[in-house]
């Protein structure tokens, strides 16, 4: 149980990032700390969809225009190249979003802001842009750190965080467990290289950037690592699998789940269909909210209606248009359900989704097996989390065709393992000691109410460089130690050898 604060705080959010299922993740704690009496100003792109609150302030970034379809016809095999162009075209994203953050006039509005009435704390997104930064640097406050998704690579040596891939897998690329040489050579090389692109490109920018729109000269990688108190990564290791946490390091995986949801009540279509299915497997499709199943080529579409069709399940398919591709009475199609309360809906026995996390999410939440056909970003990883705890299987979009997809589903359906073991690993979710919104808000409001608490979580760590963080230096005096002992012992050998040799030549010649 949270208790609501005696002492309101000033609290600032800046989101320059355009992305709605970003924010989603991160409105639900600014909502939650403006409800229990906190003053909460956010630069945000998406507008709050509740009732007007008087300590909830809104500052909207509408320059942006927001790019809510990926037709799939512009869909290409994963290759490195098109690893490249991902991390490339978030470093453009986020270089444009910080233009636009300062062209608003909001940074300046709440410097001046600042003046008047001092911002208690910072909260951010940790995305693909650190512009933001300068803020709470001018301010001198502490900053909260968010991640809608598992944490970018190159956030690790913010809070020193233990970066380790050999095992722990990165957001842009995922692998079976264990992981062979190759696979960890090449999550070590994706992982390193662009953290350092990141490092040294796109925080250059970022520090030019402030430089040119508030004439200070900053490092926004060392305010980061001097003033940051908390991160909060939208993972759960019941998802994610263990990973090396410090305690500047919160779990809040599944804190955009609204539990009053999972009772919505569906729409009178739906709900008919579902009480016709007698005894039917039914499967929920849905490729999230940019992703549009519509843009599929006719020839595939068509071998997934006959594999569908093939199958026997009836089917709940997320569709955008009016113009239904098939009429069948074991279909229907829907331009919008409320997801949380379909998936968790007992009728429902399995998920065909796109790797989103958010979705992923809520299927683990449910207990629902998944077939997962990841598209781009972090959904590769998710899938391949999801398949590694055995609750789902990996079908990739090259990969669909009849047979495929009938094996898949034969698989699914048949074998009673994925939906078991959904259903444990919904309970390891589910029980924590705090619900994700309870922990966050804690934290939050521990760092505002305690200010040593930033001290005593700061690690001096961040300030070693990685030949003293690894203990080289050590290993290197060691090394140096058994080298000087093996040239003793050699020396002492050598001359224990050479004496003997003369002492017998000695003899000989005697």
């Amino acid at each position: 149980m949270i208790i609501v604060p005696n002492e309101s705080k000033q609290i600032l959010g800046i989101f320059p990032h355009f992305g709605y299922s970003h924010f989603k993740v991160f409105y639900p704690l600014l909502r939650n700390l403006a409800e229990r009496g906190h003053n909460v100003t956010v630069i945000t792109h998406i507008k709050s969809p509740d009732p007007h609150l008087a300590t909830y302030e809104e500052l909207l970034l509408e320059q942006m225009e927001v790019v809510n379809v990926v037709p799939l016809t512009e869909w290409m095999p994963r290759t490195w190249k098109g690893l490249i162009d991902e991390y490339v075209g978030l470093h453009v994203e986020g270089q444009e979003s910080c233009e636009r953050l300062y062209e608003s006039g909001y940074i300046q509005q709440v410097l001046q802001r600042h003046e008047r009435k001092p911002y208690d704390i910072v909260i951010t997104e940790y995305f693909n842009s650190d512009c933001q930064l300068a803020v709470p640097y001018l301010m001198k406050t502490p900053i909260i750190g968010l991640s809608s998704c598992l944490l970018m690579p190159w956030y690790y040596d913010r809070i020193l965080l233990p970066d380790i891939p050999s095992f722990v897998q990165s957001e842009f690329i995922g692998f079976a467990t264990p992981l062979n040489w190759q696979e960890r050579l090449t999550n070590f090389l994706q992982a390193k290289v662009l953290s350092l692109f990141y490092r040294y490109h796109t925080n250059r920018l970022d520090n030019e950037l402030i430089r040119h729109n508030l004439n200070v000269t900053v490092d926004v990688n060392n305010i980061a690592q001097q003033q940051t108190a908390l991160v909060f990564g939208n993972q759960h290791y019941s998802l994610a699998g263990i990973r090396p946490h410090t305690e500047q390091f919160v779990e809040i995986g599944g804190i955009h789940i609204q539990e009053d949801k999972v009772h919505e009540k569906l729409s009178p279509t739906i709900e008919e269909f579902l009480d016709k299915s007698n005894g039917k497997s039914v499967l929920f499709i849905s490729w999230g909210s940019m992703i549009r199943a519509s843009t599929m080529e006719a020839t595939k579409l068509n071998t997934i209606f006959s594999a569908l069709e093939k199958s026997k399940v009836r089917v709940v398919w997320k569709w955008e248009t009016d113009d239904v591709p098939i009429k069948n009475e074991n279909f229907l199609f829907v331009k919008w359900a409320p997801q949380l309360s379909l998936l968790c809906h007992p009728k429902i026995n399995l998920f065909w989704g796109h790797g989103g996390l958010l979705g992923t999410t809520e299927a683990v939440y449910c207990g629902k097996p998944m077939i997962l056909t990841p598209i781009y970003g972090d959904q590769f990883v998710n899938a391949f989390a999801v398949q590694n705890r055995k609750i789902g299987i990996i079908l990739n979009f090259e990969d669909i065709n009849e047979k495929n997809l009938d094996n898949v589903l034969k698989e699914m359906l048949k074998n009673t393992r994925y939906e078991r073991n959904a259903k444990g690993l919904s309970n390891i979710f589910r029980d924590r000691p705090k619900k994700p919104l309870e922990t966050a808000t804690w934290w939050v409001e521990h760092i505002l109410e305690h200010q040593q608490a930033r001290e005593v979580l700061h690690s001096h760590a961040v300030h070693l460089n990685w030949f003293i963080y690894y203990s080289l230096d050590s290993i290197c005096i060691i090394l140096a130690a058994l080298f000087a002992l093996l040239l003793f012992l050699r020396y002492v050998i050598k001359s224990t050898l050479q004496s003997c040799t003369k002492k017998v030549n000695k003899l000989k010649s005697q």
